[in-house]
């Protein structure tokens, strides 16, 4: 049950994500203190949420890059100093993310279920 919420509040901020950099460029996005924050602030939401996945999860997901997600939590404290991975975050492992969730909720709906 547990799972299922924690998956369902992944796909949820990197939705959030998404809306919130639409048609951003990546000086507009860096510029934007709105965006910035908001967008930064569901990424390390979702590095810590990946973290607490249960290992087992995460290897009926192949498809999602969680070596990735694990990098950018290491970096996000500081990440003034790493723009390019985070725009690369927001741009691309980001969406594919939302991507591939979707894809598994339809081919194993047991681990987005919330009901006991």
């Amino acid at each position: 049950m547990l799972t299922g919420a924690m998956l369902g509040l992944l796909e949820q901020l990197g939705l959030d994500i998404i809306t919130l950099t639409e048609g951003l460029s990546e000086a507009e996005f860096f510029s934007s203190r709105l965006a910035r924050v908001q967008a930064l602030q569901r990424l390390g939401s979702m590095t810590r949420t990946i973290a607490d996945l249960p290992v087992e999860v995460r290897q009926r997901m192949p498809g999602i890059d969680w070596a990735a997600w694990e990098a950018l939590a290491a970096i996000l404290p500081g990440n003034a100093h790493h723009p390019l991975q985070i725009w690369v975050a927001v741009q691309e492992l980001t969406p594919l993310t939302v991507l591939r969730l979707k894809h598994y909720r339809k081919q194993q709906p047991q681990l987005f279920s919330i009901v006991p």
